[in-house]
């Protein structure tokens, strides 16, 4: 189970998958400093996980880099890791030219 479930199976509840997505300004932290924020994220039914983009210091954008995100539970502001992934985030062979 991933961190995102497991906030939301601490306060009862099942994950919930958005049904847009989101495009508000949401802070990225790595360990209490705020490194930078996702602009833009939301559920990949292809990938089977939530998917983000963020603006993130030189620093803490490396391929790899563990992060914490800030997610909204129950009206508590909570913290759901991450993990930095190069882009694209699906690259079909069938899709390239």
């Amino acid at each position: 189970m991933g961190s995102l479930e497991a906030l939301y199976v601490k306060v009862g509840l099942a994950p919930q998958l958005p049904a847009a997505a989101w495009r508000t300004s949401t802070p990225v932290y790595s360990g209490s400093e705020q490194v930078g924020y996702a602009t833009s994220g939301g559920w990949s039914p292809l990938l089977k996980k939530y998917i983000a983009l963020a603006h993130l210091e030189a620093a803490s954008a490396r391929v790899g880099t563990q992060l914490e995100m800030e997610i909204t539970v129950e009206h508590r502001r909570r913290r759901a890791s991450v993990r930095v992934v190069p882009r694209p985030f699906f690259d079909p062979e069938r899709k390239r030219a």
